[in-house]
């Protein structure tokens, strides 16, 4: 009796009885797919939008009987939802998907940029992060996970492309696509309880910006007030040994040493009425600082996470 259990065939009924159950299961599975999807793209709460976007990220849509020939990337799904996020909030029409005619690798821009695209792309390190920034370049300028609630934005390539690679580019068109991505990560933080590192685009009064090698040579202080004597600004003697710059609007940049002999910690903090002057506008906003911290970028680079960015 045991070996005519085991030597039974499975019957032409319960054959298509299976492939109908797998056939329906795929289409349920498409079917729980749309309704997130739907909810993404057309409900006006902010909760339920954060919602359907972690439920779509990492969406295994397709099935060994039923497959989607197109379909939108998890990238996408974090485009869409940065994109939705501002609208709901009020922020219209300065961060656009551009070529929404594709279902696959969507691209956005930001109005005052021109023609230049943006994109996400997965973390090879944690399937559930992205990162975002220009297409076609090795720029992260933040990293996103919506599902642990963190943001990070990387200092270093902000500086690279908005000081560097746009050099050329009216510093409020640059100021208002920054402004966008404080924005969003402002949103982020107060409605959803996101943990955000703006790195250089904090501008609270007091930030301490630490520079990356920790000591600092004398050469390069030396450079700063020889750069500030050239350009009308006088460089004045601080404490632990460092330097305060006054600037326009009574805008106040203070160098110095903020650990002790056997570990020297030096950096920057910048003070101004509207706190509105983080270190990136900083750069853009004064030519003579930029060229200085350019120039020794090694010593004086502010540094980002080094697990999500190394």
């Amino acid at each position: 009796m045991s070996n005519e259990n085991e030597d039974r065939k499975i019957t032409t009924n319960e054959l298509l009885a299976n492939y109908s159950h797998a056939i329906q299961s795929g289409l349920d599975n498409g079917t729980a797919y749309i309704k997130s999807f739907n909810v993404l793209n057309e409900t006006q709460d902010t909760q339920e939008l954060l919602s359907a976007a972690v439920k779509l990220t990492s969406f295994q849509l397709d099935t060994d009987f039923v497959t989607f020939p197109h379909k939108f990337s998890d990238e996408d799904i974090q485009l869409v939802f940065l994109e939705r996020l501002l609208t709901l909030s009020g922020i219209e029409n300065e961060l656009v998907i551009s070529n929404p005619e594709h279902v696959q690798k969507l691209l956005c821009k930001f109005s005052e940029l021109g023609d230049k695209t943006f994109t996400f792309s997965r973390s090879s390190k944690n399937p559930d992060g992205f990162f975002f920034g220009p297409t076609m370049m090795n720029r992260p300028l933040f990293y996103v996970n919506l599902k642990a609630k963190e943001l990070m934005f990387h200092g270093s390539s902000l500086i690279e492309y908005f000081v560097v690679d746009l050099e050329g580019i009216k510093t409020d068109e640059i100021k208002s696509a920054l402004q966008v991505m404080v924005k969003a990560a402002q949103i982020l933080k107060e409605s959803f309880g996101f943990k955000i590192d703006f790195n250089v685009l904090d501008s609270v009064n007091g930030e301490f910006y630490a520079f990356a090698s920790g000591d600092l040579p004398d050469s390069i202080m030396d450079e700063l007030f020889v750069k500030s004597a050239e350009n009308h600004f006088i460089l004045m003697s601080a404490q632990n040994g460092g330097a305060s710059l006054t600037l326009d609007d009574k805008t106040e940049v203070t160098v110095y040493d903020a650990g002790d002999a056997s570990r020297p910690k030096w950096g920057a903090t910048i003070h101004d009425q509207d706190q509105k002057e983080s270190w990136l506008c900083l750069l853009l906003d004064y030519p003579f600082i930029k060229e200085w911290y350019l120039r020794n970028q090694k010593q004086l680079e502010i540094l980002s996470n080094q697990f999500i960015f190394g």
